[in-house]
C-alpha cells in the first residue's frame, strides 16, 4: 500500500512539474535545454575512464600546417605499422626508391609505454555540420582537416603529456635527421587554396663547378658560412635570422645554377614561389608560414614572372609635379579565367622583411632578375636584399672552370686566344658551355679509331681510346669556340642595318 502511495505521489509531482514547465516562457525552455545539454558531456566524462587528444593536420583556420601531425605520422610509420591491417602505399618520383607505406584512414593501432596502452586512429576529413555559419579566410574551406586521435586511460595522463608525446617528437627528429632528403617545393592552387607540393631535389651544381670569378665565389661562400653561424648575433641585435640575395644579370649567366649551388652548400630545402598562383596577401602569408626553417625561398625573374609588376605608385600629384603615395603598389596576376588576383608590394615586403618575416629562422631569400633597374628600390634595399650579386658575362677564370668540367683539362694552347676573345665580347657562360658540349662524331674518325683499337691489347686499347677521344674532343670543341667568339666579335663590331639606314636618312635630310 505504501509503495502504491509513493508512486501516486511521484506521478502527481511529475504532473505538477509538467504543468509548471508548460506555463514557463519559451526562453526559459531554451536556457534549460542548454544547461542540460552542456551538463550531459560533463557527466559522461566523469564516468568515462578514457581521455582523448586530437592532433589536427592544420591549426586554427587552417592557416598553418601542424608539425605535430607530421611528427605523429613519421613516428607511427616507424613503430606501429606491424599491427595495422589497413595500409596505404605511395611511390615518389624516383622509381628506384622503395614505396612509402603509411597508415590508411580510420585505421587504429596500439602503442605501449611502461605498461600503458595508447590507441591511435587517423580520422579522415569531415564536413563541418555545425548548423551555423563558418567564417573562413579561404574559400572552399568547408571541411575539417584530417587528424590523429590519441585515446588513453585517465590514470596515464601525466605519462602521456610529460613522457610519451615528447618521446614521439624526439623520435621524429631522429628519423628526420637520418632520412634527410633535400626537397624542392612549388606552390599551386587546389580547390581555391594555395599549398606546397614537393619533389626530391638533388641539384648537380656546386660552387666548384660554378662559372664565375674565383674570388667572388669565395666571398659568397664565406658570407653563407657567416650566416649559418650568426644565430646569436641576430638575437643580440634584434633581427630575424634571415638573409636576402639578389642575383641579377643577363640570361644565361648562371643565376639558377647559383641557387642550386647554395642549396648544396647549405643543405637547405628550396621553395620556388610562383606569384601567378597566389590570389592575395593572405595566401602569401599562409604559404610563408608553411615553409620550414633552414630553407631557401626563391622568386625567379621577379621583373617578368608573367605578372604586371606596377612600380608606379598610384597617387595625386602636387603642384611641383611630385607624386604623393596614397595607394599600395599592386602585382596584378592574370589567370586563365581572366580573373586578376592582387598581391600588394607591401604584402611582398612584409613577407621578406616585415612582421611576418620573424615567423621562422635561418631562412634565405633569393630574388633573380634580368633587369635590376625595373625593380622597386624598396624591394631590393639593404635589409631585404642584403647582398647584390652580379652574374656577369664569361671571362677567362669562369671559362677555365667550364673547361675543367666539360673537357677535364686545365691548360691548352688556345686558352690565351679564348681569354682575349672573351674580354672583347659579351658571351654568357651558357653560350660557352654549349660550345663545349659533346658533338656527333664523323664516321671516318670513328672507323680510324676502331682500326687503331682493334690491333691493341685490351688494357692498352682502353687507354688509347680514352686518350685519343679526350684530345680530339678538346681540340675540336675549343677550336669551335674560337670560331664562335670570332663571329660574335665581328657581329658586335658591325652596326645593325637599321642603324645604318637611320644614319643615311639623317645625312640626306641635312
Amino acid at each position: 500500500m505504501a509503495t502504491l502511495e509513493t508512486w501516486v505521489g511521484f506521478g502527481s509531482a511529475m504532473a505538477g512539474v509538467g504543468l509548471l514547465w508548460s506555463r514557463m516562457p519559451e526562453h526559459v525552455h531554451e536556457e534549460a535545454r542548454y544547461i542540460i545539454s552542456s551538463m550531459v558531456p560533463m557527466v559522461m566524462s566523469y564516468f568515462n575512464p578514457y581521455e582523448q587528444i586530437t592532433v589536427s593536420e592544420y591549426g586554427e583556420e587552417r592557416f598553418r600546417r601542424n608539425k605535430m601531425f607530421d611528427a605523429v605520422s613519421t613516428y607511427l610509420r616507424s613503430v606501429c605499422l606491424g599491427s595495422a591491417s589497413k595500409l596505404k602505399a605511395e611511390l615518389g618520383n624516383n622509381i628506384r626508391d622503395d614505396p612509402l607505406v603509411i597508415l590508411d584512414e580510420n585505421q587504429e593501432v596500439v602503442d605501449c609505454l611502461d605498461g600503458a596502452r595508447m590507441w591511435w586512429r587517423l580520422c579522415p576529413k569531415a564536413s563541418k555540420n555545425t548548423g551555423s555559419t563558418i567564417i573562413s579566410m579561404f574559400p572552399g574551406d568547408t571541411d575539417e582537416p584530417r587528424c590523429y586521435r590519441l585515446v588513453f586511460h585517465k590514470r596515464h595522463r601525466q605519462l602521456v603529456l610529460k613522457t610519451y608525446l615528447p618521446g614521439v617528437i624526439r623520435r621524429w627528429r631522429e628519423l628526420t635527421a637520418k632520412d634527410r632528403q633535400r626537397l624542392l617545393f612549388t606552390n599551386h592552387s587546389k580547390q581555391g587554396e594555395s599549398m606546397w607540393t614537393s619533389v626530391p631535389y638533388n641539384p648537380p651544381a656546386t660552387f666548384d663547378m660554378l662559372a664565375m670569378d674565383h674570388a667572388k665565389k669565395v666571398e659568397i661562400m664565406d658570407d653563407l658560412r657567416a650566416f649559418q653561424k650568426a644565430k646569436k648575433y641576430h638575437t643580440k641585435v634584434g633581427k630575424a635570422w634571415k638573409r636576402g640575395y639578389l642575383l641579377h644579370g643577363p640570361p644565361g649567366t648562371g643565376k639558377t645554377t647559383m641557387i642550386g649551388s647554395m642549396a648544396n652548400f647549405l643543405d637547405y630545402d628550396v621553395y620556388d614561389l610562383d606569384l601567378t598562383s597566389i590570389k592575395d596577401n593572405a595566401e602569401l602569408r599562409k604559404l610563408f608560414l608553411d615553409t620550414t626553417d633552414k630553407s631557401i625561398i626563391v622568386i625567379e625573374d621577379i621583373d617578368a614572372i608573367e605578372v604586371e609588376l606596377t612600380t608606379k605608385r598610384k597617387g595625386k600629384k602636387t603642384a611641383n609635379g611630385d607624386q604623393v603615395d596614397n595607394h599600395p603598389v599592386l602585382v596584378e596576376v592574370s589567370h586563365k579565367n581572366d580573373e586578376k588576383s592582387k598581391v600588394t608590394l607591401s604584402g611582398l615586403l612584409s613577407f621578406v622583411d616585415g612582421l611576418w618575416s620573424a615567423c621562422g629562422s635561418e631562412r634565405v631569400f633569393v630574388f633573380t632578375t634580368n633587369h635590376v633597374d625595373r625593380l622597386d628600390p624598396a624591394l631590393i634595399r639593404p635589409g631585404r636584399m642584403d647582398k647584390h650579386i652580379e652574374m656577369s658575362y664569361c671571362r677567362l677564370d669562369a671559362f677555365k672552370v667550364l673547361a675543367k668540367s666539360y673537357l677535364d683539362i686545365t691548360e691548352h694552347s688556345l686558352f690565351g686566344e679564348i681569354g682575349r676573345l672573351l674580354d672583347e665580347t659579351d658571351t654568357t657562360p651558357a653560350d660557352v658551355a654549349d660550345n663545349l658540349m659533346p658533338r656527333g662524331k664523323r664516321n671516318g674518325e670513328i672507323s680510324r679509331l676502331i682500326d687503331e683499337i682493334d690491333g691493341a691489347p685490351a688494357d692498352m686499347a682502353g687507354n688509347l681510346m680514352l686518350r685519343c677521344k679526350r684530345k680530339r674532343d678538346a681540340d675540336e670543341r675549343l677550336a669551335g669556340l674560337v670560331e664562335t667568339l670570332k663571329k660574335a666579335k665581328m657581329e658586335s663590331a658591325t652596326p645593325p642595318m637599321d642603324t645604318i639606314e637611320e644614319e643615311d636618312n639623317k645625312e640626306e635630310q641635312t
